[in-house]
């Protein structure tokens, strides 16, 4: 029995309708994902984190000047944690002031190995304090944040190895000359995590792949002439000032810091943070390669100290593997003037830079994911975000046209 010829050309037409919206809706779709109404990374709440930011690290966080906030936000800190289902632990320490305690709050997600010989650990970290009249919320409640997400990700997910999560204390210090200073040196809490908490906790500790050290990753500057360059980057990685000054020296770009020592941790994070697509966020890897070895010295740190300004020096100093991510603080943008000052504050946040941290913050996640395996996910792999929507959409308009009548 034949169809008549005026029903087929109804369902003909209808077929091209049917289509056509499909068409509208994908174009829709990567519309949103355009200007940033749909998150391009799948395993990150931008919404969440914008939010978090402003209510909990959006005032300074100082011993000193304004203690209660700080400890809100350590206390905010440790019941994320938990709430992810992460062993918790704080590690109270002493500092300068007899009277005042540092506190680092460090997670973890045990691998199946943990306890074993074969368990090995990845790290991630971000100081929580800031200096005694700045917000922070570039340095560092964004990355702090960004840390959260990531830990909240990854916690779903068993892996082999042990993945660790670390919310330090005093990593800034101050000149002795000011009241009440608690730390007279870079990365207090970090140095005394590594001195004092590792090895009470491991009586032999395993092997580290890697850490992940996150400090002023907020500020993105797409306008040109936002950046400003460290002296001596000329001569230490020249392709990277060629890149930025052809990009009009544009603030546009995560650093990925580190040395030969970390270059399976620093290509891990750059393989993950391309993967992603989004080029309006760009990378720049600075690989030190004046750094030979495993560790560094004091005099070391003093040729490069524009690029150890944070608690990967503490790693660096004890032969860990490590990297530095960072914004460039106080050489892009407003934070050269903002920088540990009080204008580090809610009022230069925009929509771009949350998606910025996002972007970052999906990496982080795919980096630890290639350091630590999961057993039954692994994030970042395959299409990236905007790729895989646009796909799907493909993928159906095929089978719609594709099927039979």
């Amino acid at each position: 029995m034949h169809t008549p010829c005026c029903l087929y050309f109804t369902h003909l037409t209808l077929g091209i309708i049917w289509i056509y919206v499909e068409m509208i809706a994908c174009s829709s779709l990567v519309l949103l994902l355009v200007i940033g109404l749909v998150s391009p990374n799948p395993d990150v709440d931008t919404t969440w984190m914008k939010t978090t930011l402003q209510n909990y690290f959006s005032k300074p966080r100082h011993h000193a000047t304004h203690p209660e906030y700080k400890a809100e936000a350590r206390d905010f800190i440790m019941k994320e944690f938990k709430s992810y289902g992460l062993e918790t632990h704080s590690q109270r320490f002493d500092t300068d002031l007899v009277t005042v305690k540092g506190v680092n709050i460090i997670a973890m997600s045990k691998g199946k190995n943990f306890g074993t010989i074969e368990d090995q650990i990845v790290g991630v970290a971000a100081h929580y304090d800031t200096m005694r009249d700045t917000p922070g919320v570039d340095d560092n409640g964004a990355a702090v944040v960004g840390m959260l997400q990531a830990a909240k990700h990854l916690a779903k997910f068993t892996r082999d190895f042990t993945v660790v999560f670390a919310a330090f204390d005093f990593e800034e210090w101050e000149n002795g000359d000011l009241p009440q200073v608690a730390c007279g040196n870079l990365s207090c809490g970090s140095r005394k995590f590594l001195s004092d908490w590792v090895p009470t906790f491991w009586s032999t500790t395993p092997v580290v792949k890697g850490v992940v050290v996150m400090d002023t990753i907020f500020n993105i500057q797409e306008m040109p002439n936002t950046q400003q360059l460290p002296l001596g980057l000329d001569m230490l990685n020249p392709g990277v000032v060629k890149s930025i000054n052809s990009d009009g020296k544009k603030g546009d770009f995560i650093a990925a810091i580190g040395r030969a020592y970390d270059s399976d941790v620093l290509e891990a994070f750059v393989t993950s943070y391309t993967a992603l697509g989004q080029p309006g966020f760009e990378l720049e890897k600075i690989n030190i390669t004046a750094l030979t070895g495993p560790t560094v010295t004091p005099q070391q740190f003093m040729m490069f100290q524009d690029f150890m300004r944070s608690d990967h020096y503490t790693f660096w100093s004890n032969g860990i593997k490590a990297i530095f991510l960072t914004d460039t603080a106080n050489f892009r943008g407003y934070m050269t003037v903002c920088y540990h000052h009080s204008c580090d504050n809610l009022s230069r946040m925009t929509d771009r830079m949350i998606q910025f941290l996002g972007k970052t913050t999906q990496a982080v996640i795919g980096t630890v994911n290639k350091l630590a395996p999961s057993t039954g996910h692994v994030s970042g792999a395959g299409i990236p975000g905007n790729n895989a929507v646009l796909l799907a959409c493909l993928v159906a308009l095929y089978s719609r046209l594709a099927m039979p009548e």
